[in-house]
């Protein structure tokens, strides 16, 4: 079996294009004129999300207050701690997390 250097020449146009462009045209000129558009729909789920998102980056106007009133209580050692709620509020995200 003898193989040849010579390739048939529409190959070498196909690779460089000349009979690609052409074609091209071709495909063109017959697409209809209603064309569809790509479209992207989110999910129910995904746009509450963003929502909360959203919401997340907007501070509550009292929060400020609320940080600042706490500050203010360590500062001055008036800052009490319920350990026992704390404990409760712990062992309870343990149960909703682990059934």
């Amino acid at each position: 079996m003898k193989i040849s250097n010579t390739t048939p020449n529409y190959i070498n146009q196909a690779y460089t294009g000349q009979l690609g462009n052409a074609a091209n045209q071709n495909l063109k000129s017959q697409k209809p004129a209603d064309e569809k558009t790509d479209s992207i729909n989110f999910s129910d789920q995904t746009k509450t999300l963003q929502k909360i998102d959203k919401a997340m980056e907007t501070e509550p106007a009292d929060r400020k207050k609320y940080v600042a009133d706490i500050k203010q209580k360590v500062d001055t050692d008036q800052y009490n701690i319920n350990a026992e709620a704390v404990a409760e509020k712990i062992v309870g995200s343990f149960m909703n997390q682990f059934g």
